[in-house]
């Protein structure tokens, strides 16, 4: 523990301490923290990046045209992010050729020393690192090195020690809780030598040697061959980091390119400020009522229709007795000159009587109902339109 002289005196120290006292060193200062600057956009990128970024906004500027400072923000924006995950993409590029040169230099050196990290804590969680030592390849040689020390160790001391007896136990995965009130003895008892149960060792080194021989050196091999072709599937910690951040821009990138057309499209949408405001003429008075649009289409009424004049019987026969089979289509007299069709009685005013008749309605019987839904003047009202569907449909 420091003194109160020395904590004086550091403390003095520290106040002299100001730091660099430039421009350019506080700028160079406030980046000693900075790896690669990919994590985000900075507000005052590299020089690099910030050349990168003005290259890219003039080679892009003719394909995306934005106007106005909101298209301009996000335009600017699109670009810096694009820059951002190329960055990020030549990064990964660059990490993953390197684990493979590393791959290939030293492998076998690489994952000895990860088994050996692993292994230091055989000790705390027996029955977790074990079965992950038993994994790998260098993990099982790790673990036939160390029964090698425990049978050396038990033929050297002509019996066993509790360090050597729990070192044996950590290679088995025996659990910590697990090892009370037991020792060699439990092994084989009907021994009754100093050093019982030497045959442990023994037979975990054959079973560790037979994984090996089964599948573990083909399988060391595959993934040493895929490293050394960088496609290693165990990516290092800084790949899994570069390709998070460029998850991250690639998501920056086309959100800022959907809102920059967007904004184009309501842009393209919006009205000119030079065209008028709308060329449909304005009523000089104030609306009519709402029209009634629950009314169903009006029918002809007989007041105004105007019977045609009938026409004289084609036979002066004075016996009106029909005879007993009448042709239908009676065949016409050839010697006879058709007559000229009537015209249509003229309007004539009685007194206290008053007859309307109007163009565009029937002569003769009402039309149909398909007929009306046929004509022109068929109303423009959606619900009488449906329901004289309707009504055609059910006649």
């Amino acid at each position: 523990m420091a003194s109160l002289k020395q904590t004086i005196a550091n403390r003095i120290n520290s106040l002299k301490s100001t730091g660099p006292r430039s421009a350019g060193g506080k700028q160079r200062a406030s980046r000693n923290a900075t790896s690669h600057g990919l994590s985000r956009l900075p507000s005052t990128p590299p020089a690099l990046m910030a050349k990168a970024i003005a290259d890219r906004m003039a080679a892009w500027k003719g394909a995306y045209r934005p106007v106005g400072e909101a298209q301009q923000w996000h335009f600017e924006q699109f670009c810096a992010e694009s820059v951002r995950l190329d960055a990020c993409r030549c990064r990964i590029l660059a990490a993953r050729a390197e684990a493979a040169e590393r791959a290939a230099e030293s492998w076998d050196d690489d994952r000895s020393a990860e088994v050996a990290a692993l292994a230091a804590r055989l000790a705390d969680a027996p029955e977790v690192i074990q079965p992950k030592l038993l994994q790998s390849r260098h993990g099982v040689l790790w673990l036939v090195e160390r029964w090698g020390d425990v049978a050396a160790e038990v033929a050297r001391l002509d019996g066993w020690t509790p360090e050597v007896w729990f070192l044996a136990l950590d290679l088995l995965g025996v659990p910590v809780e697990g090892r009370r009130h037991s020792g060699p003895w439990d092994l084989d008892p009907a021994d009754g030598t100093a050093g019982p149960g030497l045959e442990l060792a023994r037979d975990g080194v054959e079973a560790l040697k037979a994984r090996l021989e089964g599948y573990l050196d083909a399988r060391d091999a595959r993934h040493r061959e895929a490293a050394e072709a960088g496609l290693d599937p165990d990516r290092s910690p800084e790949v899994r980091l570069l390709e998070r951040y460029a998850a991250d821009a690639r998501r920056q990138v086309a959100r800022n390119r959907d809102e920059l057309r967007r904004l184009q499209a309501e842009a393209a949408r919006a009205p000119s400020p030079s065209a008028p405001a709308s060329t449909r003429p304005t009523p000089d008075g104030p609306p009519g009522p709402r029209p009634d649009r629950t009314a169903r289409w009006p029918r002809p009424t007989p007041a105004t229709v105007i019977p045609e004049p009938r026409s004289a019987p084609a036979s002066t026969s004075p016996d009106p007795t029909p005879s007993p089979n009448p042709s239908p289509n009676p065949s016409p007299n050839p010697n006879r000159t058709p007559s000229p069709s009537p015209s249509p009685a003229p309007m004539v005013s009685e007194p206290g009587r008053v007859r309307v008749a109007s163009p565009t309605l029937p002569t003769t019987a009402p039309a149909s109902i398909a007929d009306r839904l046929r004509d022109r003047s068929t109303p423009n009202n959606r619900r009488a339109r449906r329901a004289l569907a309707a009504a055609a449909r059910r006649s």
